[in-house]
């Protein structure tokens, strides 16, 4: 799904990661969620972690692309706390663009397709999301659940959210390019609930960049620090 080309041909943006607590560190990184998304059951999805070992001499970063991705799958695993999400499709998405997920209606159990919506502009800074007419109630009796998602393929992974979608949806989400960084117990793909995460992690926002550039710290007293610039 990850392409060094398509990252190498738009704007990144790293977040350097240091680490002056006393134990090695699982660093995540994870997205804000966007404006236009369901108000409820969307939950954090991220694969993008690195271990950053006290003090270390090296150099340990995030670098995440001014990129836009959208996702759409089905499993057997309902969408919710605890379930690991890795979306079967992922398709990198611009601003005023309008994309339709398509999720079949079983039997068979099938994945969905994603595609642009050709001549349907969204409203400035926005991206429509859209789901197709499948029956959702007879999906879910057979253990069939869709999944949905909006977020950043980065060279570390995907970061973004997850809700379970209903048919013949209409979302217009507002992206945030902010970020949250936590050293918390997760797995990669795991969902996560947003506002405990919002709680124990440094927010990283467009205004704290400094030439593309941010730097957050883990101080030894357990606190988040974070910088303009590399540091």
């Amino acid at each position: 799904m990850f392409s060094i080309e398509a990252l190498n041909s738009t704007t990144n943006y790293t977040i350097y990661l240091k680490n002056e607590s006393s134990d090695d560190k699982n660093f995540w990184c994870f997205l804000e969620k966007p404006n236009g998304v369901p108000s409820s059951a969307v939950f954090a999805n991220s694969s993008a972690s690195l271990n950053v070992v006290p003090n270390y001499g090296g150099t340990n970063k995030f670098v995440i692309p001014l990129q836009y991705s959208l996702g759409a799958g089905a499993s057997n695993e309902a969408v919710g706390l605890g379930v690991q999400i890795d979306t079967s499709i992922i398709k990198n998405a611009e601003l005023k663009q309008t994309w339709e997920a398509y999720y079949a209606t079983i039997p068979p159990n099938q994945g969905p397709n994603l595609s642009l919506v050709q001549g349907q502009k969204s409203p400035d800074n926005t991206i429509g999301y859209l789901s197709n007419g499948f029956n959702k109630v007879k999906n879910e009796n057979g253990k069939w659940f869709s999944n949905m998602s909006f977020g950043i393929q980065t060279q570390n992974g995907f970061l973004g959210v997850t809700w379970s979608p209903s048919p013949n949806d209409q979302n217009t989400i507002t992206p945030k390019f902010s970020f949250y960084i936590s050293t918390g117990s997760f797995t990669s793909y795991e969902l996560a609930d947003i506002s405990t995460i919002s709680r124990q992690s440094a927010k990283v926002e467009l205004k704290d960049f400094i030439n593309l550039e941010a730097t957050v710290t883990l101080t030894a007293t357990g606190e988040w620090l974070v910088q303009g610039g590399k540091v």
